[in-house]
């Protein structure tokens, strides 16, 4: 019975571990050159970003790039290499950001 115990502790423990390790994600803050911050939270494990801006939420999947990195939905798009971000919403002009 003891034995039993220690193996249930064991696979929850583990278990647990590894949910903390698939939810790990990155915030970084930004300030855009029109004034606004905004902030991504990059979830490289699950290849997708998700883009907060204005108190809403976007997420964004991880698309192929060449450098630096781009996430994309249908209108949405973030791109980016090093500090330097652009995002790209709809018909509107692109905002260009920088890491805090």
């Amino acid at each position: 019975m003891k034995v039993l115990i220690a193996v249930v502790i064991t696979v929850g423990a583990v278990a647990a571990c590894s949910t903390q390790t698939n939810s790990a994600f990155r915030e970084v803050a930004f300030t855009c050159t029109d004034g606004q911050s905004l902030s991504v939270r990059f979830f490289p494990e699950q290849e997708k970003a998700v883009l907060i801006r204005n108190g809403e939420t976007v997420e964004l999947p991880q698309k192929p790039s060449a450098s630096g990195f781009i996430y994309s939905n249908d209108s949405t798009k973030i791109q980016g290499k090093g500090d330097d971000l652009t995002v790209a919403i709809g018909r509107m002009t692109p905002l260009q950001c920088k890491a805090k």
